[in-house]
């Protein structure tokens, strides 16, 4: 009977080992998968970071980068100006430049109402209707630019030059405009008469763009300016 106790702790001893075993296997398994679990998600935690220090790395060179130059606008000269230096070639681009463009475009679209036919012959809106017709070409006709560049031309530039055509204008004009003595003054047309049944036209009314004068001073006013530098031999050759 000693010996059956003896063999039967013996079984259990052995057992007991055998699960002890086991037990301590399987520990080491789940601390295993434990470890590559949290392995895993101290890499997956790491790569997300990583994404966004990716995302902030490269916010903040887009910010410290300078940005890209506008394209520069297809105009006579970076800022055009009557009051500067320029020659004859340059004035006659200048004065075509702001006409072709005043004559089919901001005349019988916007200013009519407020245009007279003297209008070149004061410089200040001269000035100002080339600075105008520049912003309108850098809002409307070059690419890249925000639309906000358009809104501003309709409703701060256009508005302001409007208001200056009436001031300078404000002397100009027909003797029935209640002017004694207009600064420019646009002929009345004749009234028929039994002696003269249909009499000859004006030469210009108030609805022209221009008065037959223009020409003429445009002329004057290139004549005016200093002639243009004359290329020497070398440059003719590169240029051709």
């Amino acid at each position: 009977m000693a010996d059956d106790m003896k063999v039967s702790v013996g079984d259990m001893l052995l057992t007991l080992t055998g699960n002890v075993s086991d037990a301590r296997k399987r520990l080491a398994e789940l601390e295993n998968q434990k470890l590559k679990q949290g392995q895993e998600d101290i890499l997956l935690k790491l790569g997300e970071h990583k994404e966004q220090l990716a995302a902030i790395t490269e916010a903040l060179a887009a910010m410290q980068a300078e940005p890209e130059p506008e394209p520069e606008p297809d105009w006579p000269g970076v800022s055009p100006n009557w009051t500067d230096d320029i020659d004859q070639d340059q004035a006659r681009q200048l004065w075509d430049w702001m006409t072709e463009w005043c004559q089919n475009f901001l005349w019988p679209v916007y200013a009519q109402d407020v245009w007279k036919p003297c209008w070149y012959r004061h410089p200040r809106l001269r000035i100002v209707l080339t600075a105008l017709r520049g912003a309108h070409q850098w809002s409307y006709e070059t690419t890249k630019v925000p639309p906000t560049r358009a809104l501003e031309w309709e409703f701060r530039w256009w508005p302001q030059t409007e208001q200056l055509l009436k001031e300078e204008l404000k002397n100009c004009g027909l003797p029935r405009d209640g002017l004694p003595n207009p600064k420019h003054k646009v002929p009345t047309p004749k009234q028929p008469t039994d002696e003269v049944p249909n009499p000859a036209p004006p030469a210009f009314t108030i609805k022209d763009f221009v008065d037959p004068g223009f020409f003429e001073y445009v002329e004057k006013n290139i004549a005016k300016r200093r002639k243009p530098e004359k290329k020497d031999d070398g440059e003719k050759e590169s240029g051709d």
